[in-house]
């Protein structure tokens, strides 16, 4: 009974979602006819639709994972604007189910409350830039369908080919996604070596069954061990554990957990190779994209958080103060820290300089590069929502992904220039995929919170226009 009140929660708000989204999608559309780097990729979409996989865009950085799902589709639609940006709509409703499941995943199939996991999935996909680019043709909406599906399938321990296809997918449409995909392969990694620390000398555990399709650290959870590992945790494993690591890794793992795992390092080697190869991770535009150290990134995907997380700072507010207040020293020396860095190390792109059509642009220009004292003044606003953060993360996650979401994300951020909002989305929606204790009342302050900003930020679209010499029709304002 619970199952049929889910799904049908889930049809009525995914056709509600569609429904007005191609309301906007429609409007979007009559708005401007090319968004920004739409110039680049509309072209470069309309020519494989046509066969044509010689010319390469050297503007275009990302491989050309959008322009074959393009050509995928082209003998059923004909490849103008609108059905091209259209795909990505429907990627979103895509996306909508993906993150369905995956909550469905988290708190398990005992459904107490239905409206609230499938309200979440909304939230998600309402995310505001990840919304608003699932109007136009843009990689991020796809790329995020592709990377949930991946998500979906290694956590269900599924079809070992179909993990590998969609792990190549998620390469070929952002090659920042194997960042992502080195973090699952870290997390299942080290989740087995922690828990396989515990298994070992234990005669009860040492008698565990496993299934052929189930890997330990899904297996284990059924037995005497908890679920979610510290720090200490793991360094009882590396002091004790790991000279018999490999031989209890060998007795406790299936043929299929290998072939699991594998499948992941295949497809991390074959990015080394690519990178080899290319002489680096962009395709086109390499100068305008080279790797460069940018800490400051790391804080100011704290100020992404603080944004869109925003009814989850307000929900742990009174026990964060407190936690600031209890720890003072630990205080200070993070704003000692944010201070060296910000003065250090603050990096800006030319690109960020001149591009007056992201709000990256007025933010910048109207505070950190106005004001010579912004950086610092900022600071306190970083060590708040940083305590923030981790109040809403410490009582359910595991150092077993903590540490690899930390690496993950450290080299997707930091490595980059560039301050671009979508590079935040994927850090994020993961994090906020294991905040699993949300309340309905905090469900729903995030779904109404995420409407404000997406009638906010689509208003700002359709009505201020932006000049530019070089092109006869207006620009607009996006993230």
């Amino acid at each position: 009974m619970e199952n049929l009140k889910y799904h049908t929660l889930l049809g009525i708000l995914l056709m509600s979602y569609y429904t007005a989204s191609k309301l906007i999608f429609d409007k979007v559309f009559t708005t401007l006819p090319i968004v920004i780097d739409e110039l680049y990729h509309l072209p470069q979409g309309m020519l494989y639709c046509e066969g044509n996989f010689s010319y390469w865009d050297p503007k275009i950085t990302t491989l050309p994972g959008l322009y074959l799902i393009s050509s995928v589709i082209s003998p059923f639609f004909s490849c103008n604007t609108y059905n091209l940006r259209y795909v990505n709509l429907l990627a979103s409703c895509i996306n909508l189910m993906l993150f369905s499941s995956l909550l469905l995943y988290i708190y398990g199939k005992n459904l107490e409350n239905p409206l609230k996991i499938v309200l979440q999935a909304v939230n998600l996909t309402i995310l505001p830039p990840l919304y608003f680019f699932s109007h136009i043709y843009y990689t991020d909406t796809l790329s995020m369908m592709f990377l949930l599906t991946y998500t979906r399938l290694c956590i269900g321990n599924s079809n070992k080919f179909l993990i590998f296809i969609f792990g190549l997918s998620c390469v070929m449409m952002r090659q920042t996604n194997i960042a992502w995909i080195f973090m699952i392969f870290l997390h299942r990694n080290l989740d087995v070596f922690i828990k396989s620390s515990r298994v070992y000398g234990n005669q009860f555990l040492n008698k565990l069954k496993l299934k052929k399709n189930s890997l330990i650290s899904q297996e284990i959870d059924r037995t005497k061990l908890k679920r979610y590992y510290n720090f200490n945790d793991l360094y009882i494993a590396v002091k004790y554990h790991f000279n018999t690591y490999l031989s209890t890794f060998f007795k406790l793992l299936t043929f299929s957990d290998f072939i699991f795992i594998g499948t992941q390092l295949f497809i991390l080697i074959l990015f080394i190779l690519f990178v080899i190869y290319n002489n680096g991770i962009v395709i086109g535009d390499k100068m305008a994209h080279k790797a460069s150290i940018n800490i400051p990134q790391m804080l100011y995907f704290l100020l992404f958080y603080g944004l869109f997380g925003l009814p989850y700072v307000m929900m742990k507010l009174k026990s964060t103060v407190n936690m600031l207040f209890g720890n003072k020293i630990i205080v200070l020396l993070f704003g000692l820290i944010f201070a060296l860095v910000v003065n250090y190390n603050t990096v800006v792109h030319s690109y960020l300089l001149a591009d007056n059509r992201h709000y990256i642009f007025y933010i910048w220009n109207r505070w950190f590069g106005k004001y010579e004292f912004a950086k610092f003044a900022t600071i306190p606003i970083y060590i708040f929502l940083l305590f923030s953060l981790y109040d809403n993360l410490k009582d359910q996650n595991c150092i077993s992904f903590l540490l690899p979401y930390f690496i993950s994300t450290f080299v997707v951020l930091v490595l980059q220039k560039m301050i671009e909002v979508r590079y935040f989305l994927v850090p994020y929606i993961i994090l906020r995929l294991r905040f699993v204790r949300s309340s309905y009342k905090i469900v729903l302050m995030e779904f109404l919170w995420y409407i404000i900003l997406n009638v906010v930020t689509f208003y700002i679209f359709f009505t201020k226009e932006v000049y530019w010499k070089d092109f006869d029709y207006a620009q607009r304002i996006i993230w």
